[in-house]
């Protein structure tokens, strides 16, 4: 059973699993900057960890494998990846951090639940510096739940309260049946008040995405209850048509 809870010097609140983590910085034994790992910074690359899964992303191919944490330890087991091609200086990102994270790296969790830090440090020396960015999960207070929205190729002008002339997107749900078929529209379009986290919407293309809904627990006096982050596009048609 993986042990996740953050030790002194960060705050108990910091666990691996509520943050994704973005890489800052990547030196060699030396202290020297390692180069082919700069386009990990610049992407940028993040580990996103569940209560037992690593998932890397940010260079061409996505590496995930299982993972324990406990007492300062990370242990990484044997990472798979996919296998697309990409250019030279995001394959070898891939390769040169596939490298470093295996086996046992000395793991340091550091600041608090708003500004944590994790430094790992690899048998060759390597050190890797990472941000924390809260995951959904954790800047919302709740579970997502997965739905699919389809969304019309053409914006609509809609009465928003704060902003005059909005342009709306136009949505509606689908649903798929267990062997993944999607079932025949019975929900009428409505106008969405909000924009999708992660979805940039362009005009004449009609979309299906699948979504995480959030119920945002503490959300500002001016913001919704209910929050949607783009999980994966589904579907697109250029043509509009329905």
């Amino acid at each position: 059973m993986p042990t996740n809870a953050a030790t002194s010097p960060a705050s108990p609140a910091v666990t691996l699993p509520a943050y994704y983590w973005r890489l800052a910085s990547a030196t060699d034994a030396s202290g020297k900057s390692i180069a082919a790992l700069q386009a990990g910074v610049e992407h940028p690359l993040r580990l996103a960890f569940t209560s037992d899964a690593l998932n890397i992303r940010g260079g061409c191919n996505a590496q995930f494998g299982g993972y324990t944490y406990k007492d300062g330890v990370l242990h990484v087991a044997n990472l798979a990846s996919t296998m697309k091609a990409c250019e030279q200086s995001l394959m070898q990102l891939d390769a040169e951090i596939g490298q470093r994270m295996k086996g046992d790296l000395r793991a340091t969790l550091s600041g608090d639940a708003a500004e944590p830090g994790l430094e790992l440090v690899a048998k060759d020396g390597s050190v890797l510096t990472f941000v924390g960015e809260p995951t959904p999960e954790t800047l919302y207070g709740s579970a997502g739940e997965i739905r699919f929205l389809e969304v019309a190729a053409k914006k609509v002008e809609c009465s928003h309260p704060m902003i005059p002339g909005y342009q709306c997107l136009m949505v509606r749900e689908r649903r798929y049946n267990e062997a993944g078929i999607q079932q025949p529209a019975k929900d009428k379009w409505h106008p969405l008040y909000q924009s999708i986290e992660g979805y940039e919407h362009r005009d004449g293309v009609r979309t299906v995405l699948r979504v995480k809904q959030y119920d945002w627990k503490n959300p500002p006096a001016d913001a919704p209850s209910k929050v949607y982050v783009l999980d994966m596009v589904v579907e697109q048609d250029a043509s509009g048509k329905k």
